[in-house]
C-alpha cells in the first residue's frame, strides 16, 4: 500500500513539475522573509544569505559535473555524461543568479556595485569563462567535449577563486555567526536552493 502511494505520488509529481518548483519557491520565500536579521547587516543579511546559499550550491553543481565528466570518459555511460551536461547547466544557472542577487547586497552593504572587490571579479570571470567553454561544447556537439568541458569548468571555478582575496567581502558571516537561529535559516535555505537545483538538473537530464 505504501509503494502504490509513492508510486502514485511520484508519478503525479513528474507530470506537474510547476508543483514541485512553485512549492520549493514558497518554501524559499517564506524561509528568506522569518529568517533572522544580523546585528551589523540588519534585514540586507537576508539577501546575503540567497546569494550565499546559490553560491554554495553552484559550486556543488560543478564540482560534481566535474567528477561525472571524468567517470562519463572512463566508463563511456551515456548516463553519466547526460548527468554531467545537465549539472554544469545548473552550475551556470545558479552561479548567474548568485551573481545577479549579489548586486543589491553591494550597493545596500558597501554603497555601490564595484569590480574592484577580488572576490566579485572573480565571480564575474567563473560566469564568463564557464558559459564560454559550455558554449564551446554544445557547439561541437560531441559527447566526450561535453565531459570535458564539465572538467574544465570545475578546474576554472577553483583557478580562479583560489587568487580571490577578500578585501570588502567578509570570509564567511554566517556560518561564522554564534547565532544558531541564522545557521539553522541559512541551513534550511541551502537545502532547499540544493533541492530546486536538483529538480532542474534531472529535469534538463531527462533532455
Amino acid at each position: 500500500m505504501t509503494h502504490w502511494i509513492v508510486a502514485t505520488l511520484t508519478r503525479t509529481l513528474e507530470k506537474n513539475n510547476w508543483l514541485i518548483y512553485a512549492t520549493l519557491l514558497l518554501t524559499l520565500a517564506g524561509l528568506l522573509i522569518f529568517s533572522p536579521a544580523e546585528a551589523m547587516l540588519g534585514n540586507v543579511v537576508k539577501i546575503v544569505y540567497a546569494h550565499g546559499a546559490a553560491q554554495r550550491i553552484a559550486t556543488y553543481a560543478y564540482v560534481i559535473a566535474g567528477v561525472l565528466g571524468v567517470a562519463h570518459l572512463a566508463t563511456k555511460r551515456v548516463a553519466l555524461n547526460r548527468w554531467a551536461r545537465a549539472l554544469a547547466e545548473t552550475a551556470i544557472v545558479f552561479w548567474l543568479i548568485q551573481f545577479v542577487v549579489s548586486a543589491p547586497a553591494q550597493i545596500l552593504a558597501w554603497g555601490a556595485l564595484t569590480l574592484n572587490e577580488p572576490r566579485v571579479a572573480g565571480a564575474l570571470w567563473v560566469l564568463v569563462f564557464t558559459s564560454l567553454v559550455y558554449i564551446v561544447a554544445r557547439w561541437v556537439g560531441e559527447v566526450n567535449w561535453m565531459s570535458m568541458a564539465a572538467i574544465a569548468n570545475a578546474a576554472i571555478l577553483f583557478i580562479i577563486l583560489r587568487g580571490a582575496i577578500n578585501v570588502l567581502h567578509p570570509l564567511d558571516p554566517i556560518i561564522a555567526s554564534d547565532s544558531p537561529a541564522i545557521k539553522g535559516f541559512y541551513a534550511a535555505i541551502v537545502i532547499t536552493m540544493g533541492l530546486l537545483a536538483f529538480q532542474f538538473a534531472r529535469d534538463r537530464a531527462k533532455g
